[in-house]
């Protein structure tokens, strides 16, 4: 199930192209670096590439820079594979033809990943990337930057002795927001979803995070514009189905919804702390809990994202829409955690529904 960085860990919201694997896989757009690694290859790079190699690099690059899907492209990169991986692009490039630009349904073909992986190693030896500069950071910065780092990179939210850390060795430069954060978070002690009943909070995150991007070379990894991406009207001619989230359930969601149809879920907290919906369509025979008890991250067989929408107490009603609701059984869960740590779906905030 998903998880995320800093503010948005509280928001596990679905995310597209999650394979990033190649830019050719989500086409390519200015915003999100999210399907391209960090050898990324330009036009330009690629025409240096070692001659016989030249062509495959370039008609690479050449996608990696266009917007959305182009058969012809594809073909071209197939006409131009290297024997040494002529059979995967073989593969793959048919995949993705007959998907027309189905990203989804190409991943639902698992060799399509086992495929990619010779390929990437491939253009890694063979096509020229960008290289990142190493960020030095100053040694003023040094403790707070590693702290950071860490924080980031634990699974769970931070712990209020984290949170007296990070207040005795926050630089001058962020000290009053982060002493502001870290309090509530101790004040909250653990309740996560408690700490963003307050929006200054995630104002604060926003100001932090632009600051240890600056001064630390971290990177969010949540898209800047994902507040807006919520939906704030149903589809047209959409069944709308009215979800209630109050401490700690899900008020409102049927039993059963009919195969095929378009449903836009409406999501309003009716509770005192945050919450928020997220939905997915468990693998055949896969039980909830089992897959919440997973340590590792499920499969797309195991759990296929539906989406996600978050809500602070209060806030206006925002839209899960789902077209074409495919047979099987769908899962809601909110994984905020809470009190003494625990999350949400474990204080009872999880469920199901059938479509058929």
């Amino acid at each position: 199930m998903p998880t995320t960085t800093r503010s948005r860990r509280v928001k596990a919201v679905a995310a597209l192209c999650a394979f990033g694997l190649l830019a050719v896989a989500c086409g390519d757009d200015d915003d999100t670096d999210a399907a391209a690694d960090d050898t990324s290859t330009t036009v330009a790079e690629a025409e240096g590439a070692d001659g016989e190699f030249a062509e495959y690099c370039t008609a690479v690059a050449e996608m990696e820079e266009s917007e959305g899907f182009d058969a012809a492209q594809f073909e071209r990169i197939r006409d131009a594979a290297p024997d040494e991986i002529s059979e995967e692009i073989d593969y793959v490039v048919d995949a993705f033809i007959e998907a027309e630009g189905d990203m989804g349904k190409v991943f639902t073909d698992p060799r399509v990943e086992e495929e990619l992986g010779p390929i990437e190693d491939f253009e890694a030896e063979h096509c020229p990337g960008e290289e990142d500069e190493e960020f030095v950071v100053a040694a003023e910065y040094e403790e707070w930057c590693g702290f950071m780092e860490e924080l980031d990179s634990q699974d769970g939210p931070p712990t209020n002795e984290q949170m007296e850390r990070v207040k005795e060795i926050a630089p001058d430069t962020v000290r009053e927001d982060a002493v502001f954060v870290a309090d509530k978070f101790i004040a909250a002690n653990g309740d996560v979803g408690q700490v963003f009943t307050d929006p200054a909070v995630e104002e604060a995150f926003g100001r932090m995070e632009d600051h240890d991007a600056e001064h630390c070379g971290i990177e969010t990894e949540e898209n800047e514009e994902e507040d807006d991406e919520q939906a704030t009207e149903p589809l047209d001619g959409a069944a709308v189905v009215d979800v209630t989230a109050v401490d700690f359930a899900f008020e409102g969601i049927p039993e059963t919804l009919p195969a095929g149809a378009d449903v836009s879920f409406s999501f309003t907290n009716g509770g005192e702390v945050a919450h928020e919906m997220f939905m997915a369509r468990l693998g055949e025979g896969v039980v909830l809990d089992d897959l919440l008890a997973m340590e590792e991250e499920p499969s797309e067989e195991q759990a296929q994202d539906i989406g996600g929408v978050f809500g602070a107490p209060g806030d206006e009603t925002v839209y899960l829409n789902a077209e074409d609701l495919e047979p099987g059984t769908y899962a809601v869960v909110c994984f905020i955690p809470g009190p003494e740590g625990k999350s949400h779906h474990e204080l009872g905030m999880k469920t199901t529904f059938t479509v058929a």
